[in-house]
């Protein structure tokens, strides 16, 4: 069990050095006794002669903090701001820091806001919300994450379950936008319904491959949207796409070099476990602590096989293909000289810094060709190169064919199929 005098003493401690620092009044909100330890707004008592609306808005709000991953910004009834942070005590939220309130409205649409029942309680009501800072709105969510720190840091530790709470919410708004957009896109563009994006599979094995987990996250997120849309709402067949995507991940993480022996643990464990979730949304947060679990493994075969410098540097790279990336940029990135970071690549890969990213963009024209109609130059813009003809020179240096080419074997047969070249014609 945790020390209460200790945390109250650290809490009291969080708060005094938040408010020095920012000039703004911070309380704390005892969340089992539903008070406060200090007289808060003075407008609660000139108005209503009471507190009580005032205390159940801070209860409510520190609620929605702990949900919502640690930071809740809200304002009162009489239009001030404030910001609230929860603070965890053996795994419940026994306390609640407050910081306010501010003024981020004109005072007098504030005092508009007001019921005024008389001239001296008019000006007894200017002199409260005249005493109270004035903050551009631009600061505040920025003060309101270094409170969330602040009371992650009296809690004795930063609180995994309020990281995880906002992961969990951007990955669900992730999945929202990618289910929305799929509604809107283009019939051209838009997969038939019950159709599932082999190619993104695709994108998604090589990701896992690698250990890039970001690219990997962002597919799944896009993957699990479309197994949502196309399940009809019904949570077998999701369940069972799902474990079609574990075994893809098994794969390839397998594929990646990792151990086959944890892999298949992973995968025995994941078949029991799928079946005590009652919620698409648990699923995917589900989904993606395996996914997290599957990477780390390749992390460490990749580090093993390339050496921790390059196998970072690949990452890097294959993260920026489609950008502007330079082995100038690379190296920084490693913190190695350019130099030196040319030679080991070189040695480790066997191949130049500038023919392994070419070759990553033209794996990335080839899938861009096979499953849409999009223009050669636009693939070619899409696929890190600024210049059509030179993407057309170096496709066909690495596939032996044109993009056009490569297009029409593929079964892609759009109108736009005009291809640059340098010199004569493919």
């Amino acid at each position: 069990m945790t020390d209460p005098e200790l945390i109250k003493a650290r809490i009291r401690e969080a708060v005094d050095h938040y408010s020095k620092a920012t000039s703004i009044s911070c309380s704390i909100l005892d969340m089992q006794k539903k008070e406060l330890d200090v007289k808060h707004c003075k407008l609660c008592m000139l108005l209503s002669g009471s507190q009580d609306s005032c205390m159940q808005t801070h209860l409510y709000s520190a609620t929605l903090a702990e949900r919502f991953g640690g930071s809740y910004i809200y304002f009162c009834h009489f239009s001030l701001l404030y910001w609230v942070s929860p603070v965890i005590v053996d795994g419940r939220m026994e306390y609640a820091i407050i910081a306010g309130p501010v003024h981020v409205l004109d005072e007098m649409e504030t005092l508009e806001e007001i019921s005024i029942l008389s001239d001296t309680l008019r000006k007894e009501v200017e002199g409260a919300v005249n005493s109270f800072p004035r903050l551009d709105i631009h600061r505040v969510h920025s003060l309101a994450e270094i409170l969330r720190m602040c009371s992650g840091w009296t809690s004795g530790y930063a609180d995994a379950s309020l990281l995880e709470n906002r992961e969990i919410l951007q990955m669900q708004s992730r999945i929202s936008d990618y289910i929305q957009e799929i509604k809107t896109e283009d019939e051209k563009r838009l997969p038939q319904m019950g159709h599932y994006p082999i190619e993104k599979e695709d994108e998604l094995r090589e990701a896992i491959q690698w250990g890039d987990r970001q690219t990997a996250q962002r597919i799944m997120n896009e993957l699990l949207s479309m197994i949502f849309f196309v399940s009809g709402n019904t949570l077998e067949r999701m369940k069972y796409r799902v474990m079609e995507l574990i075994s893809l991940f098994s794969r390839a993480a397998v594929q990646g070099g990792a151990s086959e022996e944890d892999i298949l643990q992973i995968s025995y464990r994941c078949q029991k476990e799928i079946s005590h979730y009652t919620s698409f949304e648990g699923m995917a947060r589900w989904l993606a602590k395996i996914l997290h679990q599957f990477t780390e493994l390749v992390f460490a075969s990749k580090d093993s096989e390339y050496g921790l410098v390059i196998s970072q540097a690949i990452r890097y790279i294959r993260q920026h293909y489609r950008e502007h990336i330079s082995l100038e940029e690379t190296a920084e990135a490693v913190s190695l000289s350019s130099n030196y970071f040319s030679h080991v690549f070189n040695e480790k890969m066997q191949v130049s810094f500038s023919m392994y990213v070419n070759r990553l963009r033209i794996e990335y024209a080839q899938r861009l060709l096979r499953t849409t109609d999009f223009p050669l130059i636009e693939i070619a813009g899409l696929s890190g190169f600024d210049d059509q003809s030179y993407f057309s020179k170096v496709f066909k240096q690495v596939t032996k064919l044109s993009p056009g080419v490569y297009r029409k074997r593929a079964g892609w047969f759009p109108t736009d199929t005009q291809e640059i070249h340098e010199t004569g014609s493919s």
